[in-house]
């Protein structure tokens, strides 16, 4: 096929019944009168238990193929090249992985230019790092390999070693699809969303997506490759939300936690969107049927989250202990209450909520600034004075809303009764305050960044600080999942006879 061909193992004949062939939608099953379905088990299914989400008809398998291409294409599948050879104007490819590897390969072929690169573990040994492109197609290859070699640091630092002694990504063309998809060792990656992007490294608001992506698909050998949950419901938790986590974390590292509140906006809406689009049921994070909405945006939030109000280092250990106990585990495979757990028991009893409101319940927030103003003081510090509203709530399946009442029962708010007046569950959250000035460049420079309890919706806080506030917000860099986020921030006037004086 012209210039490239990219084919996995779905292509080929399986074992057994595959339940992943039946209706899911309430009307299509009506139609042909079958009851209800849920996309995934729940995770009590004992019999569910025994395969992973992967793959239904084998567990960890032995790895070896011969692939035969053109004589002028390179064939690639996962494993170690063994030996290459020519015979009757065919190439072959004679490939063997050395250990067990989830029953998930692939297949591709085409002319490629290769680009060679290597990265050092901390014994001094060397992992070969190898990208596969059409020839025109070299715009970002350097990202791409930066984003190997900082997801490699940060997954073997944080978590375990690196698995294998070599990482390849081979790129294929976009007829079969815009994504990048993980397999032992080998990473497919599209044209589409990689190697034909145009990066503007002058945008402030632009993403590096090349080297986004590929940190995310080399944290799946750990997310994944090392750790595969269960086929039950929350199992993508351990996989995409984990390895979308340690994107953000290598994006952190690599370009400033100020820069987060562009990744971290855009994988709140990006949620937002798509569970206003759900068309079954949204789940929990910790229940979700491979939502993409969820284990992706979400989940990098809550991981994210999480990372700032424990600290890296104790949800990491956390992380680290749990892969630990189920890393290449056979059957019955992990779950996610397994995974929750673990972090749970790194949470002080002050932020034990957290735990409740981000994994096991779907729970929003309504933050937002009501008022803000500054004055100068006599010794020219600047006084600002602001109000903020604080609420949170419950969300049903179908996207209600849940909040109790003065006698605490349990009430359903209709979607457009949510602005006014504000409600909200019980508080005692703990939720990032900001002050803001403009720096030379005129971009947002922290004056203040601190977390405050709230036990109340309205709250108003007053500070002395030490340059002219331009912004205050509450939850300012959208770490909690808030549906109104743009108003969490908002411009600080000049109080008016203040500004009578300097007029």
């Amino acid at each position: 096929m012209g210039n490239g061909t990219f084919l996995n193992n779905s292509i080929l004949p399986r074992i057994g019944y595959n339940p992943a062939g039946e209706l899911v939608g309430s009307e299509s099953r009506e139609k042909f009168g079958l009851a209800p379905k849920d996309r995934m088990p729940d995770a009590t299914d004992s019999l569910a238990r025994m395969n992973n989400y992967i793959s239904y008809d084998a567990d960890w398998i032995d790895f070896e193929t011969i692939i035969s291409t053109e004589s002028d294409q390179i064939a690639i599948a996962p494993g170690y090249l063994e030996r290459e050879w020519l015979d009757n104007e065919r190439r072959y490819f004679h490939y063997k992985m050395d250990s067990p590897i989830l029953n998930f390969y692939s297949f591709i072929s085409a002319e490629f230019s290769t680009v060679q690169d290597y990265w050092l573990r901390t014994n001094g040994d060397t992992v070969t790092i190898e990208i596969y492109h059409h020839p025109a197609h070299d715009y970002n290859v350097e990202r791409m390999i930066k984003g190997i070699k900082k997801a490699l640091d940060y997954s073997t630092q944080e978590f375990s070693p690196y698995q294998h002694r070599q990482v390849r990504i081979i790129e294929f063309p976009r007829t079969s699809g815009g994504f990048a998809q993980s397999f032992a060792n080998t990473i497919p990656y599209s044209e589409a969303i990689g190697f034909i992007a145009a990066v503007d490294e002058e945008d402030e608001s632009g993403v590096d997506y090349p080297f986004s992506v590929t940190a995310h698909e080399v944290a799946h050998q750990w997310w994944a490759h090392q750790v595969i949950g269960a086929n039950v419901k929350g199992a993508t938790l351990m996989s995409e939300s984990m390895s979308e986590y340690v994107s953000l974390k290598v994006l952190e590292r690599e370009y400033g936690e100020d820069k987060m509140r562009i990744f971290l906006k855009d994988a709140l809406d990006r949620y937002l969107v798509g569970r206003a689009l759900e068309g079954i049921k949204e789940r929990p994070l910790m229940y979700n049927e491979n939502q993409q909405y969820i284990h992706y945006n979400k989940g990098s939030l809550v991981l994210y989250a999480l990372s700032d109000y424990l600290g890296e280092e104790t949800l990491n250990k956390a992380i680290q202990r749990y892969l630990n106990k189920v890393a290449y585990q056979e059957a019955p495979y992990t779950i996610a209450e397994e995974f929750v757990d673990e972090i749970a028991n790194a949470t002080p009893d002050s932020l034990s909520y957290l735990i409740h409101d981000l994994f096991r319940t779907i729970t929003l927030y309504d933050n937002r600034v009501e008022k803000a103003e500054w004055w100068i003081n006599p010794d020219s510090t600047y006084e600002v004075e602001f109000t903020l509203l604080a609420a949170k709530y419950e969300s049903d399946e179908k996207g209600k809303r849940r909040y109790k009442d003065a006698a605490g029962d349990s009430l359903l708010l209709e979607k457009e009764e949510l602005r006014r007046p504000i409600q909200s569950l019980p508080l005692r959250d703990y939720i990032d305050v900001g002050i803001f000035t403009k720096d030379s460049q005129g971009q947002d420079s922290v004056i203040y960044l601190q977390k405050h309890r709230f036990d109340q919706i309205e709250n108003t806080l007053r500070f002395t600080v030490g340059a002219e506030p331009s912004t205050v917000g509450i939850d300012p860099y959208n770490k909690l999942i808030d549906t109104q986020s743009m108003d969490n921030r908002r411009e600080v006037l000049l109080r008016e006879e203040t500004a009578e004086i300097l007029e």
